[in-house]
């Protein structure tokens, strides 16, 4: 039976599979013997089961992508290496973008390994042809030489799941009541995290990627609109919250204030409108 495959991959281009056992057997410093190479649809009674490296290639339906590959490496010939490894080492020895999946939770979230050595964020969209599954890259946060016609933008749904720590709204929120995402109680957990996702973002120079969007800034704005109102609200489900609540917001203004400059226009080009943190700009602008 064959084994549970170690890296699971896609291509851009075809390359032929006497390039794929190569290229596989120079990124990992075995003999070109030790590395086994076959269709998924063709005969497999005839594959080494017991070599170093297998790769099994399965051709796409037409799109974006051509091939799927599933690699899997023995344990001491890995020497530790992860996906993202593998989809550099081929893409460099095939001269050919490959794609590999990305950490976050989140099924359209991909890396493509560039030849010249890049790892580029991408939005991977599914197609469905007939019986089968193609695929189209949507977007991506860089050019891509062999993906010409991808829009290059900085992925939102990506900045979203990045990890940022939270740990004022967490002791906050660690004994404040819980409720539906439409109740006082929704509204407070969701909207604190929201400000001090962006706190944090803009003191760490906008950490972890360095990259973010003016839209979502201004959505972060909004956020900050709404705790104005809630702290009111938050009354309604105990003064002391409400007291708590102001505090936490209180402090995470002053990191924003020291983070941003005053600007003639506002931040999020609001004019003469919203509160005092419309009207100041980020010291280190992402966007």
């Amino acid at each position: 039976m064959p084994p549970t495959p170690t890296a699971n991959l896609f291509t851009v281009a075809q390359p032929p599979p006497a390039s794929l056992r190569q290229a596989l057997a120079d990124l990992l410093t075995v003999p070109l013997e030790a590395v086994d190479v076959a269709d998924a649809d063709g005969d497999q009674e005839g594959r080494h089961w017991d070599a170093l490296v297998l790769c099994t290639w399965r051709r796409l339906p037409p799109g974006d992508l051509a091939l799927e590959l599933d690699i899997t490496v023995q344990d001491a010939t890995a020497a530790g290496l992860t996906e993202k490894d593998l989809a550099l080492g081929l893409a460099a020895g095939t001269a050919g973008s490959v794609l590999y999946p990305s950490d976050l939770d989140l099924p359209s979230a991909y890396w493509v390994a560039v030849s010249d050595g890049r790892s580029v964020r991408c939005r991977l969209e599914v197609i469905d042809v007939a019986d089968d599954t193609a695929y189209r890259v949507d977007a991506a946060e860089e050019e891509i030489p062999d993906l010409p016609g991808v829009k290059v933008e900085v992925l939102p749904e990506v900045l979203d799941r990045q990890t940022v720590d939270t740990p004022l709204s967490d002791a906050f929120l660690a004994t404040f009541p819980k409720g539906t995402a439409g109740s006082i109680e929704g509204h407070v957990h969701h909207g604190l995290r929201v400000w001090e996702r962006l706190i944090r973002r803009l003191e760490t120079g906008w950490a972890p990627s360095g990259r973010y969007r003016e839209d979502l800034f201004r959505r972060d704005l909004k956020a900050r609109d709404a705790l104005e109102r809630l702290v009111g609200e938050v009354g309604e489900v105990g003064e002391a919250y409400a007291d708590a609540l102001r505090q936490v917001v209180t402090r995470l203004d002053e990191v924003y204030a020291e983070h941003t400059d005053r600007g003639p226009a506002g931040a999020g080009g609001a004019g003469g409108a919203g509160g005092w943190w419309w009207h100041r700009t980020p010291r280190l602008t992402p966007w």
